[in-house]
């Protein structure tokens, strides 16, 4: 759900509405801002409809303003959002008017495809209100959901993350509406707070129209969180134990001859988790079962370099976002750390041979302005592999206004190699108050690795640059990667390499009748050795390339 921008280098040094009771805009540049309305347990029965009177109690966000193809215009349908909360969860109905129901572009069912090219409602929280994380939730008029985590201020979404939360929608001759309940339990949130992040965005997708309530620019996205507005008036929220068991049983029994004894083997597994907090999670898994973990989609490797498969176990993917390290590696495809390393056998791989984890421990989560992440995993013996344990820290501190500096280390290796370890540093600026209203990111970072009988160059380092705007996007990303960089717990897919990745792209709006952008773009893509001398380049040069009013 978020577009491809191309960057480069740069160099960084309300007004009340009576009729819904959201406050607007203020000349002040005061946040947008929705009340709650408090509710009793059970009080909502979820069927999309917002027939119960509960829901016209309550204070609304009117309508939302147009970003796409009229900045700041007026929607062509209205829009009209309202929030309850309970001690344990957060229900919001939304009604989406539309003057040709039959027009409604809805056509997927399946769990987090992403719902561009339809009609859709995206839902975006900041429960720490730091304007650096959070959590997407989008809908579709059939009921299709889509749930991702925030990272990285905004840049990026993990739709691999899964929450347990609930949506239905119905349609009228009016148009359609949905009813979203999320438990508490769910997601993480600053303890105390009586506000959260909180934004809005509507896509009608025959108009190709985007609406969005606060935030409403073409130059910054919906998961920027530190653009949204406030859901305020919140109660203090109760988790009760916090505690989370999760018991599974796996049986065979089968006979290979009628006239054989028949054969049964089994196995039991356990999860537990404990909020420490509300915002921070102590997980612990025995005998680890991922056989509800989704297959690895196949990917067709033409290359003679490895290829990141993504990480879909749930154990790992919880608080995924603490763990993520510098700006701009996965370019270059290296990271000093890759979960899938632990459990799995050749995880550059799909449908990698498992390594069955014995026992295993993870603590994610937030205190003030520190993130911080730790996981300890032991693994049981397999014929070619020895058992063996690994860890991993990560301390991310916040610093400036939306700015961090942080370290990581690991620890072991998944095939018993003695004397591996990572340890590494990073420090990303952002602002989006640069040249006023736009964006600027430069991330430097760099690490070092090392194991009994390595030799060579070990280190990584490198940077980045990025200037995402939507009327000129500009960017530069360095990455130096020594002959002996093999983090035992990390991916590199090329080593002995200096990456070099320019672009530019100018996108004018012409604001013709039948032309929406133009698209004018320029990258290059170089690879050479330590000394400076090309291996790989690539270029791509598109003069020509218009997006029409009709998508």
């Amino acid at each position: 759900m978020t577009r491809l921008v191309l960057r480069c280098w740069a160099i960084a040094a309300a007004l009340w509405l009576p009729a819904a009771g959201a406050r607007a805009q203020a000349p002040n540049g005061e946040r947008l801002a929705l009340r709650v309305g408090a509710v009793a347990q059970n009080g909502i029965s979820l069927d999309g409809v917002l027939s119960e009177p509960l829901w016209m109690t309550v204070d609304s966000i009117s309508n939302l303003t147009m970003m796409e193809p009229e900045e700041g215009g007026v929607p062509t349908a209205r829009t009209v959002v309202r929030v309850l909360v309970t001690p344990t969860e957060i229900v919001m109905g939304v009604r989406c008017d539309d003057p040709d129901p039959s027009g409604i572009v809805s056509y997927t069912k399946a769990r987090d495809i992403e719902l561009d090219e339809e009609d859709h409602i995206v839902i975006i929280l900041d429960p720490f209100q730091d304007g650096r994380s959070g959590y997407v939730f989008a809908v579709n008029p059939d009921g299709a959901r889509f749930d991702g985590l925030v990272s990285e201020e905004g840049e990026d979404v993990n739709s691999n993350w899964d929450a347990v939360w609930e949506a239905r929608t119905t349609r009228n001759d009016q148009g359609w509406s949905v009813e979203i309940r999320i438990p508490i339990s769910s997601i993480s949130f600053k303890k105390g707070l009586t506000s959260w992040g909180y934004n809005v965005e509507r896509n009608v997708q025959r108009l190709q129209e985007t609406s969005r309530w606060s935030g409403a620019s073409l130059d910054i996205e919906i998961f920027q969180t530190g653009r949204a507005g406030l859901l305020t008036d919140l109660p203090q929220f109760n988790l009760g134990r916090g505690l989370t068991i999760r018991p599974a049983l796996i049986g065979n029994l089968n006979r290979e001859e009628p006239a054989l004894p028949s054969e049964f083997a089994g196995d039991f597994s356990v999860d537990a988790s404990q909020r420490l907090g509300a915002n921070l999670l102590a997980t612990a898994t025995y005998n680890t079962d991922f056989a509800e973990t989704e297959a690895d989609a196949r990917q067709v490797n033409l290359t003679r370099f490895d290829i990141l498969f993504p990480e879909k176990r749930d154990f790992f993917l919880e608080g995924s976002d603490i763990f993520e390290f510098g700006l701009g590696l996965e370019e270059a495809l290296l990271l000093p750390f890759f979960s899938r390393r632990i459990g799995l056998l050749n995880p550059e791989e799909g449908d990698a041979e498992k390594i069955p984890i014995l026992l295993g421990g993870k603590l994610n989560g937030r205190v003030g302005n520190t993130n911080l992440g730790a996981l300890v995993v032991h693994t049981e013996s397999l014929d070619t592999v020895p058992a063996s344990t690994m860890g991993v820290v990560r301390v991310k501190q916040n610093v400036l206004q939306e700015s961090s500096v942080g370290v990581i280390a690991t620890a072991g290796d998944p095939l018993g190699l003695s004397g591996s370890w990572t340890a590494g540093v990073d420090f990303t600026y952002r602002t989006s108050t640069f040249l006023r209203d736009k964006r600027l990111l430069v991330g430097l970072w760099g690490f070092r690795n090392d194991q009994d009988g390595l030799s060579g160059n070990k280190n990584a380092y490198g940077f980045k640059v990025d200037y995402p705007a939507d009327l000129f996007n500009f960017a530069l990303t360095s990455v130096t990667i020594g002959d002996a960089v093999q983090p035992s717990l990390g991916f590199a897919a090329r080593t002995d390499i200096r990456f070099w990745n320019v672009g530019v792209e100018y996108a004018p709006r012409p604001a013709w009748p039948l032309v929406r952008q133009m698209y004018h773009v320029a990258e290059l893509q170089v690879v050479t050795d330590l000394d400076n001398q090309w291996e790989t380049y690539e270029g791509r040069f598109q003069p020509f390339d218009w997006l029409f009013e009709s998508g």
